[in-house]
């Protein structure tokens, strides 16, 4: 997925959910070594991923995105939640990238 069409499922997700134009974006770029996990846990946002590899395993209440898995019929780009990312691979680390949409609280 590009970043172009990152921003604009990004668009049209946060219309869907009545929030307009009121979010930011902010792009995150995280280095998986080895056979290593991390969590990220933010309920407010969205998390869209962008290029991912062949060794990357994302999975939250919201969906799956793991390649090797034969026993995942859909792949998701898009999570909200608790989302664990893993790399699958032993050997090599893996960039992950996503686009985190922050929708924003106007005060009057």
């Amino acid at each position: 997925m590009t970043e172009g069409l990152a921003i604009e499922i990004a668009c049209a997700k946060m219309r869907e959910l009545g929030i307009g134009k009121d979010y930011l974006l902010r792009y995150r770029h995280f280095l998986l070594l080895p056979s290593k996990q991390m969590e990220l846990a933010d309920f407010n946002d969205l998390f869209i991923l962008i290029t991912p590899d062949v060794d990357t395993r994302v999975f939250s209440p919201s969906g799956i995105f793991d390649l090797r898995d034969p026993g995942v019929s859909e792949m998701q780009y898009l999570f909200r939640g608790k989302i664990a990312i893993e790399n699958l691979n032993p050997k090599l680390p893996i960039q992950v990238k996503f686009l985190q949409v922050i929708p924003t609280l106007k005060t009057p």
